[in-house]
């Protein structure tokens, strides 16, 4: 996975293929069964990266898979509740723990990549069969959003733990959830990381 994204201003948010490739050679990574995609920015919000959130986004991305839709905004009301009842075991409690967490929800704050090379479901199902190592990407950012992504297709897959960087705690909290934007999830370093390897 790679972003080739400018800002507005065009600033370089992320890193060409060519740029990769060109690292890959460099540091003699034996790449040659990758699958490079370009993909956006983040496409799920903080609010569900961890816990009963998460469990709730999976199944919102699975449904957005099943029935061609882009975010969960474009899900009816009432299927919304279904879908986090069956998630969560109970819908008002996850409403009352989670008030800002269902609202984003109702705004489409999980959403399917709307920039991304070859398409979602493609991507998934060029996937199964076989052995999938997730490796490189911050944790609890792009990486986490690709691992929701095969788990709400069904598809397992293996951490490659040592090719995975993360925050310290303390700097990936606090942040402000009110101004929350799909940018937030670029951080300029380190670049010329691929968030996915497939094998």
């Amino acid at each position: 996975m790679y972003n080739e994204v400018y800002s507005l201003e065009g600033e370089e948010l992320g890193d060409p293929v060519e740029r990769l490739i060109t690292w890959e050679k460099k540091e003699g990574l034996a790449l040659g069964n990758a699958q490079m995609f370009r993909k956006n920015f983040g496409w799920v919000s903080h609010l569900f990266r961890e816990g009963a959130e998460r469990s709730v986004a999976i199944a919102i991305l699975r449904n957005l898979l099943a029935g061609g839709r882009q975010t969960s905004a474009e899900i009816a009301g009432v299927d919304l509740e279904r879908i986090v009842a069956e998630a969560r075991g109970d819908f008002s409690g996850f409403r009352d723990c989670s008030p800002e967490a269902w609202e984003e929800i109702k705004t489409g704050a999980i959403a399917l990549p709307f920039v991304f090379e070859g398409g979602v479901s493609p991507w998934i199902e060029s996937l199964r069969g076989h052995k999938v190592e997730v490796c490189g990407g911050f944790r609890e950012r792009c990486l986490d959003e690709i691992c929701m992504m095969m788990e709400a297709g069904g598809v397992s897959y293996h951490l490659n733990e040592s090719l995975i960087f993360s925050l310290p705690r303390e700097e990936a909290e606090p942040f402000d959830r009110q101004t929350w934007s799909p940018l937030d999830d670029n951080l300029p370093d380190p670049l010329l990381t691929p968030a996915l390897v497939t094998v």
